[in-house]
């Protein structure tokens, strides 16, 4: 068994580590990483006013003599049916139009990379967005896919329009202004002849496609996107990128940010399309959501060690238990580097199977559960630091996630605990060999 422990070790320190290593610090990663991060003040303003919006009661199942907080509530969802236009004009700033944000978030981290003047690169960026995502007709510019269902064209777009101007930098392909005049001005006519370029070749697309498929050129790309988006919202999906994340944790390379590249895009899409399904009295979609991810998967952080944060801190070692004592409270807000590289984790063969698959075991059940209708979808975000508690029932407005998640706690601690008595075990016998060596030198000492 040590033999393939010490085979497992080698392949993640000479080949996983640098390859994902090299992914993590993809030029064109970096920026959609950073981009998605950059629109979480948005989403998170959006879902604020979804639950003012939307109270979590039902008036057609209250009785004849409602209790305080039920009159409360109904109260509350008279006034916000009352107010629904004025509650909604932040979402429809913010979340509705999340799709700008990122791709100005997008462009302005890969042009800061290659160092072009980022002002340029947002404002062509967004233009070229708007082209092939809302065409305005007759003056009036449709919003339709100015939202998440805009994202994956924001992605492409951002990265494109960025290279294309790269590469007429590089060409030395603009305007150039005589010396002397101001800064402002020559950057404006450098930016000339890129725009016209972009112009071209990003109406030329969306024309050809409008022409071939009768679509918009973010309709088309969700409709080839489709399975994909299937294929992740499953437990399949679930389980899969929450392994890869884990297992990039475990060598030491920040999984959720680098995953997160690849997979925030669709369950950041998941959730708002939840929400304005959610808004037109409708059906919600999508299970996996950002929330779930956030407050279901990683309770205390990636690894689900909230629950081993307090075995720690219990614990006959008093490195476990110092550990886990300073673990606690960060972990309460879902911030777990103390326990990742405190315990460690990192690199840790004991703590390899329940480091790197609680989570996805999470994740699959709290999918299973929510896909029969025990819970509700999430459809709002709130800060991902919130306590997984109070931040599961901000994105469902459901008791029931509450309970769901204080389960999945009791889980991972179950399933933490075998492990961490046979990782303790060692330590604390290490620990009373060296208290014992230190007494005999003061006996020695003092003899």
């Amino acid at each position: 068994m040590s033999k393939i422990q010490d085979k497992f070790m080698a392949f993640l320190e000479n080949k996983f580590m640098p390859v994902m290593g090299e992914i993590a610090n993809q030029r064109h990663v970096t920026a959609v990483k950073n981009g998605m991060i950059g629109i979480i003040p948005f989403t998170i303003l959006g879902s604020v006013m979804l639950i003012l919006r939307f109270p979590p009661i039902d008036p057609n199942t209250v009785g004849t003599d409602p209790n305080l907080l039920i009159r409360m509530l109904l109260t509350w969802k008279n006034w916000a049916d009352a107010n629904s236009s004025t509650i909604m004009m932040p979402y429809n700033m913010s979340m509705a139009l999340l799709g700008i944000f990122a791709v100005i978030g997008i462009a302005n981290n890969l042009a800061k990379h290659y160092k072009l003047n980022q002002l340029s690169a947002i404002l062509l960026s967004l233009m070229s967005y708007l082209v092939v995502t809302a065409p305005a007709t007759d003056g009036a510019l449709p919003a339709t896919y100015l939202d998440a269902k805009g994202l994956f064209t924001a992605i492409i777009v951002g990265l494109l329009s960025v290279e294309i101007m790269k590469f007429m930098d590089d060409k030395n392909i603009e305007i150039k202004m005589p010396d002397g005049v101001p800064p402002a001005v020559a950057n404006s006519f450098a930016s000339l002849i890129p725009a016209f370029a972009l112009m071209i070749v990003f109406y030329g697309l969306s024309l050809i496609v409008q022409s071939m498929s009768g679509m918009l050129v973010p309709e088309a790309i969700m409709t080839m996107m489709q399975p994909l988006v299937g294929a992740v919202d499953s437990p399949y999906g679930v389980f899969f990128t929450v392994l890869l994340c884990q297992l990039l944790w475990f060598a030491g390379i920040h999984g959720a940010t680098t995953v997160g590249a690849v997979l925030y895009p669709f369950i950041i899409q998941n959730f708002n399309i939840n929400a304005e399904l959610r808004m037109a009295g409708e059906s919600m979609q999508y299970v996996y959501t950002r929330p779930m991810w956030a407050f279901m998967i990683c309770i205390g952080g990636s690894g689900a060690t909230l629950a081993l944060a307090f075995l720690m801190a219990r614990s006959k070692s008093k490195q476990l238990s110092s550990v886990g004592k300073i673990a606690i409270l960060p972990g309460l807000f879902n911030i777990n580097e103390p326990i990742i590289f405190g315990a460690p984790m990192v690199l840790n063969p004991i703590m390899f199977f329940p480091f790197v698959f609680i989570s996805p075991i999470l994740g699959v059940l709290s999918y299973i559960v929510t896909d029969l209708g025990l819970i509700t979808k999430g459809f709002a975000m709130g800060p991902w630091t919130t306590p997984a508690p109070i931040g599961a029932f901000i994105a469902t407005l459901d008791w029931r996630a509450v309970v769901w998640v204080f389960i999945l706690f009791i889980l991972s601690g179950i399933m933490y605990y075998p492990f961490f008595k046979i990782y303790e075990k060692p330590l604390v016998e290490e620990e009373r060999a060296n208290a014992k060596a230190e007494a005999d030198r003061e006996v020695t000492a003092s003899a």
